[in-house]
């Protein structure tokens, strides 16, 4: 659980400093650690997942 919380943090603080070349590569990055780690995307916290979706819309990766 001290791996899940530290890495949510991180993800947390680290994603407002990306912009739009960055972020893909960034969500990618973090995503692939999280399923290694936990062995499924099913588990992701709602606020980080609707985070991610709203960057993606403000960058327009994503309607």
């Amino acid at each position: 659980m001290m791996m899940e919380e530290s890495l949510l943090e991180s993800f947390r603080k680290e994603v407002n400093s990306k912009n739009a070349e960055s972020f893909p590569a960034f969500v990618d990055s973090f995503t692939n650690l999280w399923d290694y780690e936990f062995g499924s995307l099913d588990n992701l916290p709602h606020d980080v997942d609707q985070l991610v979706a709203d960057r993606a819309v403000e960058y327009g990766l994503m309607e």
